[in-house]
């Protein structure tokens, strides 16, 4: 499958979760998405290092996307993180990663390495960075184009399709 498939059947994926009556929001989809995999997401504040908008962190139990603390809008910078999830990019383990790159790690290292974005580092790096953003574009596109009370997905998809 095409990687620009690939990304319309991801956000096709999440927005089937959306729930069928009320308001549909980003935040939502992130609940919804939580409880279809059965497995808590959380979403957080914080200070990260300069350039980095948003990261994505895997525990054994839950995840959690953590956002620029101060970003004037941050709704880009979660689609993105949802859409590295949903996609499956899983890059490499941060230990690997501090593994790779130092050959003795003390507590300030590790810190540092721990506020890196490593989940899409490796040969395919970029075009996981290139299919998030472009899921993140596509969702907000559609939920953009959502009903306020969403009945059907279906009459976004012709409205897309028929103009």
């Amino acid at each position: 499958m095409s990687a620009s498939r690939q990304v319309t059947k991801a956000v096709n994926d999440v927005l089937d979760l959306a729930p069928r009556h009320g308001e549909v929001s980003l935040i939502k989809l992130v609940a919804a998405v939580s409880e279809d995999r059965a497995r808590p997401i959380e979403i957080a504040m914080a200070e990260l290092p300069p350039g980095v908008t948003g990261q994505w962190r895997q525990y054994g139990d839950h995840d959690v996307f953590l956002i620029q603390r101060g970003l004037p809008t941050w709704d880009r910078t979660l689609a993105h993180e949802l859409g590295h999830l949903v996609l499956g990019h899983y890059g490499i383990p941060v230990a690997e990663a501090a593994r790779e790159l130092a050959e003795v790690a003390d507590d300030g290292l590790i810190g540092y390495m721990l506020n890196q974005r490593t989940g899409c580092m490796g040969p395919s790096g970029e075009d996981a960075e290139q299919e998030a953003e472009d899921f993140a574009a596509l969702l907000l596109y559609r939920l953009g184009r959502l009903p306020s009370d969403r009945s059907s997905i279906v009459q976004v998809r012709l409205g897309e399709a028929f103009g």
